[in-house]
């Protein structure tokens, strides 16, 4: 009887664990969506491929489907010169908050 008692608390004990994590991941991927919302609206940039907030419908979709000019090829000089940089989500807040701040 007091192994299954033992064994009911540290079950109980597992769960609550995992319920404030799944609570903590909850909470990021709100913060994320919203990040993402911003991001699409004051990008400058290509859209953001699918996001919960902003759906095309198809008639819409039909219509923006006009072919996009080819890009000029760069040489090999050009790119070795070039800085090129992948800006990550954070990087890109970042930069968004402060150009808005120093406005």
């Amino acid at each position: 009887m007091d192994e299954i008692t033992k064994e009911k608390q540290r079950i109980g004990e597992a769960f609550a664990r995992v319920d404030a994590q799944r609570e903590k991941l909850t909470g990021q991927l709100g913060e994320l969506d919203a990040a993402e919302r911003v991001l699409a609206r004051y990008s400058t940039g290509t859209p953001a491929s699918k996001t919960a907030s902003v759906k095309i419908s198809t008639t819409a979709k039909k219509t923006a489907a006009a072919p996009r000019p080819m890009r000029p090829r760069v040489r090999a000089e050009q790119l070795a010169g070039g800085k090129r940089t992948s800006s990550t989500l954070g990087d890109q807040l970042l930069a968004l908050t402060i150009g808005k701040t120093q406005q």
